[in-house]
């Protein structure tokens, strides 16, 4: 079971494709091996409201459990003090918890060399649940936005962004659970911060 929302904010971290060189782990780690974002609202009241969604999300999912099975969650903070939200995604799933699930080839994109197409020879696969999409964000002359498909190098940090997220429980050691926050896609809205504070 999952739920679903948009939520904008200023990018502050980002761990982005291109994927350049083979990642460090073992075989038996590639599970966990992910891209993510966070971002935050730097105080803005509609920001603070999605939080509180999210919280309101985690609840609904803790009454689907025993009481205390499910971990609280809760909303990190900048070193400013700011709150903000941690998403990412898996680039692999196991093959044995998704039988079913048919394998999508990493676009030139994300996997340039290759490296990441290779490494689901083995015991895993990436599929749809794993798949984040790129988008940058233009207005027409009407004023309406018009979303095209982007290639992830093009974000930076202070861009601000729309993020599509949702909100997945899984289970932890110790018969626990947590609820997580998992990008689905994110959006380039503007850049002009950026492009204006590499220009001096």
């Amino acid at each position: 079971e999952e739920a679903v929302f948009t939520i904008q904010g200023v990018l502050v971290v980002k761990d982005l494709p291109p994927i350049q060189e083979k990642p460090p782990q073992a075989t038996t780690r590639y599970r966990y091996l992910r891209q993510g974002i966070t971002i935050t609202g730097l105080g803005s009241p509609t920001f603070e409201y999605a939080i509180n969604a999210a919280v309101d999300i985690s609840r609904m999912f803790d009454r689907q459990f025993p009481e205390g099975k499910m971990e609280p969650w809760t909303a990190p903070t900048t070193d400013e003090g700011q709150s903000c939200i941690e998403l990412s995604n898996r680039y692999f799933t196991p093959k044995r918890d998704a039988p079913r699930m048919i394998h999508i080839p990493f676009p030139e994109s994300v996997d340039p060399h290759g490296i990441l197409e290779r490494m689901t020879k083995g015991e895993y696969i990436h599929g749809e649940e794993n798949v984040v999409e790129y988008y940058t964000c233009s207005r027409e002359g009407s004023g309406e936005e018009r979303f095209q498909a982007a290639k992830p190098h093009v974000f930076r940090i202070g861009d601000l962004v729309e993020a599509q997220v949702s909100f997945a429980v899984v289970p932890l050691k110790g018969g626990k659970c947590k609820m997580l926050c998992i990008l689905r896609s994110i959006a380039l809205l503007d850049g002009q911060f950026v492009q204006v504070g590499d220009g001096q």
